[in-house]
């Protein structure tokens, strides 16, 4: 039997799935804390704020709109839940959108999904690739997380950030492996210039 020369994007075999992940949401416990004590801090300022008149005496300097809404009447119920959106919401839809986004890593490619209500499906040939790193933030060394940052040729993903990963120098290593891999497979070598 011949064997046929290989080219760049060429594949033995068929695409395997090696690893399925998502961001570990554990990485979110001190966000929630601290937006948690904000709020209720918050609460009790904007329930002084409502009890005290003062909402009355800020409204003298606000449109006639507002005064005609406002003035002479008791603070309503809908507005004690104010201060715990302001300091909630934006750490409840980012836990939201980690816990939509998924990875996965095939023989060939990294796969990226993200997005709540636009989902984002985004990849990265696995030839392309060409450093890692790792950061974790004592925090997240305490919770034994880290981010495995991918460098990459890729034009439209340079770097790939997968967020949160449990034991990322392990993840590292089977990336690695695999970018080793499939660039034999492939026939990419890494050149280096240097300027003289």
């Amino acid at each position: 039997m011949v064997d046929v020369p290989r080219r760049p994007g060429f594949s033995t075999g068929t695409e395997e799935f090696i690893w399925e992940g998502r961001p570990a949401l554990r990485a979110t416990v001190y966000m929630w804390i601290l937006s948690l004590a904000l709020g209720y801090g918050l609460s009790l300022v904007w329930q002084r704020i409502l009890t005290d008149g003062a909402l009355l005496a800020l409204l003298s300097y606000a449109p006639i709109l507002l005064k005609v809404f406002f003035t002479g009447i008791t603070p309503k119920w809908w507005l004690a839940p104010v201060p715990w959106i302001i300091a909630v919401f934006p750490i409840a839809w980012y836990t939201l959108s980690l816990a939509v986004t998924s990875y996965a890593l095939s023989t060939q490619r990294m796969t990226i999904k993200t997005g709540v209500f636009f989902r984002t499906f985004d990849q990265l040939e696995l030839f392309r690739v060409r450093d890692f790193v790792v950061d974790a933030p004592l925090y997240y060394t305490l919770l034994g997380l880290g981010h495995v940052r991918i460098i990459s040729r890729d034009e439209s993903l340079p770097l790939l950030t997968l967020i949160a990963q449990p034991d990322p120098f392990e993840l590292v290593n089977i990336i690695r492996n695999k970018v080793q891999i499939r660039k034999d497979e492939v026939g990419t070598r890494e050149i280096e210039t240097t300027s003289a």
